[in-house]
């Protein structure tokens, strides 16, 4: 096999190396800026405009895409969509950019217009050759907080509290990501710091933050340490934790990859984060410092198993996984004498239709899905013993059978 298409495999495996800060469940804003260019057309990447240059315009649709360059603002902003893409002094940059930028880059800011009100900004900055070194979509807000009074006759108090919402990815000379910031809407913030042995990457470092202020207060929490066979592909992924953490279901398991390669990867050439399943039915779990836990996967990138160690590297559970194509079927919790399992079922698309949880092999409970409806079913001694029904999420009737 050729090293061209050694690396595009190696690149599909570690798709599945990183793991999303556990503490968050924000959303992240995520930029669509692209241009499909067409014959004769000049590629928006290869825009570098110094401050004097007015901005170009272009018309756009709802994710950014420039479709056509408009020569008129005005014209340009009457549309349903419009993207602008202009230059930019240190001055007008966002405060907690100015410790990212270098004397030898230069500013880029892309804003997109809806009916011509903006709604959203990207900044980008690029060196000497065009190339990007720092991508950014953030958008920052204030919020009231009021303080009652201390005590009585006093007076409240209103504090208002700066947040960020949005990502800031920075890349090294060779264009490899090496930080990735998530910014949340709860006001928390997470930092990945990625390393590499020349083109591979060895390791990733998740860092986590309670406020959006001082990078000096986030905290390590986990890393993640890439092992690979003797043809560079992915083996195995060995999580070590710093500090204590409580894992709700599918945090422990959810798997993500900087977002340049992930989406410079075809969407069939690997398997979706969203596919790696942990059940609520296995209960959340609580992590010390200093235990690890060991990803095994096949030659797809498929978790096959995932064995968590305490911090005397004894085992506490391992989690077995069988697939179907790109869809788990069965997946099997151990710990000590307790066997846990879920069993999936999915109808033509893809969609889930069915899970039955099982204690020990008997069946506890059955969830079906019927469009927008959910019936479980609650068993006890392999007796029905509760039927619930669920409409787009509410409980809008619960029986119980004798």
């Amino acid at each position: 096999m050729s090293k061209k298409i050694e690396s595009i495999i190696f690149l599909v495996l570690l798709l599945f190396a990183g793991f999303v800060a556990v503490t968050q469940e924000g959303e992240v804003i995520t930029p669509e800026f692209d241009y499909d260019l067409q014959e004769g057309e000049e590629n928006i990447d290869d825009i570098i405009l110094n401050p004097k240059e007015p901005a170009r315009w272009f018309k756009s649709n709802a994710g950014g895409i420039a479709i056509k360059e408009i020569n008129s603002r005005f014209i340009a902003l009457r549309g349903d969509y419009a993207l602008s893409i202009d230059s930019a002094y240190p001055d007008e940059l966002p405060e907690f950019l100015l410790g990212f930028l270098k004397d030898e880059y230069h500013i880029e800011v892309r804003t997109l217009y809806e009916r011509g009100a903006q709604i959203r900004t990207q900044w980008l900055f690029r060196d000497d050759d065009k190339n990007t070194r720092l991508n950014a979509v953030v958008l920052e807000t204030d919020e009231e907080n009021i303080i009652p009074a201390e005590e009585e006759g006093g007076e409240e108090r209103v504090e208002i509290i700066y947040k960020r919402i949005g990502f800031v990815e920075l890349f090294d000379d060779d264009l490899k990501i090496i930080s990735e910031y998530s910014y949340y809407k709860d006001g928390t913030a997470g930092r990945i710091d990625f390393n590499y042995n020349e083109t591979h990457l060895i390791s990733a470092a998740f860092h986590t933050k309670k406020d959006n202020e001082g990078d000096e207060k986030y905290v390590k929490n986990f890393a993640d340490f890439y092992r690979y066979n003797r043809s560079l592909s992915l083996r195995s992924i060995e999580r070590v934790f710093y500090t204590d953490m409580l894992a709700k279901g599918d945090d422990i398991v959810r798997l993500s990859f900087p977002r340049n390669v992930r989406d410079s990867t075809e969407d069939d050439l690997y398997i979706s984060e969203r596919l790696n399943l942990y059940p609520e039915f296995f209960g959340d779990v609580f992590i010390k410092s200093h235990s690890r836990m060991v990803f095994d996967t096949d030659n797809r990138g498929r978790i096959q198993k995932q064995t968590l160690y305490d911090e005397e590297d004894k085992i506490i559970w391992v989690i077995i996984n069988s697939w179907q194509n790109n869809r788990i079927t069965l997946t099997t919790k151990t710990e000590g004498d307790l066997i846990l399992s879920a069993e999936f079922q999915y109808n033509s698309a893809g969609d889930r239709i069915s899970e039955k949880n099982m204690r020990n092999g008997t069946l506890e409970r059955h969830v079906k899905t019927e469009g927008i409806m959910e019936i479980e079913e609650l068993y006890m001694n392999n007796v029905i013993v509760l039927r619930a029904v669920w409409e787009d999420g509410r409980k809008i009737s619960e029986t119980r059978v004798r």
